[in-house]
């Protein structure tokens, strides 16, 4: 067995930097579970259309891209409707669009005929034919960060490295500093879990906003 396949590994970045030389920067996000998952979802809707194209016929295919070459979805979904759910709703709005005269636009479906986790379906006709493209927003509030991934990052992982190894905590959506006490709550996990640790500092970011909130020390 390669020795290399035993060793703990290598911090995310490693870098020269002019005037300090060799540095380590491990990354751990901030974002809460939920935050990744809903925007996952929202994400994935294109994915989810072509799963449900690909699994049509040739020639229903075309059907299908034909019809939609012009269209604009406007899609309601449950936060956590993931690609299969999707897939699944998107494969009924295209037989419901097919089954309408050609160039139809409006909603879709009464309220008691929409798929699963699908809220509303409307449809809009633009002058592009690249189509289609997806409304499907995701608009959850602001969820707390995630202590305890910084804490497993101080206190349990383990590092090959030479050098100052440091921390980079960022959060790309849910601000580290958005709620009155969630600032002093990272700091004070910070300042319980660094000592005795591989790392020499942490910083946070709120990359969303691409600012700098605090380094420690």
């Amino acid at each position: 067995m390669r020795l290399d396949r035993l060793l703990p590994p290598a911090p995310d970045i490693q870098c020269e930097v002019v005037g300090v030389g060799h540095m380590n920067f491990e990354l751990v996000s901030l974002d809460d579970r939920y935050t990744n998952t809903r925007l996952s979802n929202m994400f994935n809707t294109k994915a989810a259309w072509n799963r449900a194209l690909n699994r049509l016929s040739t020639a229903d295919r075309a059907r299908v891209q034909a019809e939609f070459a012009n269209v604009h979805l406007n899609l309601n979904f449950e936060e956590t409707a993931g690609t299969k759910d999707r897939g699944v709703a998107l494969a009924v709005i295209q037989k419901e669009l097919l089954s309408l005269p050609s160039g139809y636009a409006g909603e879709l479906f009464s309220h008691a005929g929409l798929p699963a986790r699908l809220h509303a379906a409307r449809v809009f006709r633009n002058n592009r034919t690249d189509g289609p493209h997806f409304n499907a927003p995701s608009a959850g509030g602001w969820m707390p960060p995630q202590l305890d991934k910084i804490e497993e990052k101080l206190r349990t992982k383990n590092y090959t490295f030479a050098g100052p190894l440091e921390l980079i905590a960022y959060s790309p959506h849910d601000e580290p500093d958005g709620h009155i006490n969630s600032l002093d709550e990272i700091q004070a996990c910070i300042h319980r879990h660094l000592p005795g640790s591989l790392f020499t500092r942490v910083h946070v970011f709120h990359l969303g906003f691409l600012k700098h909130v605090v380094t420690i020390p």
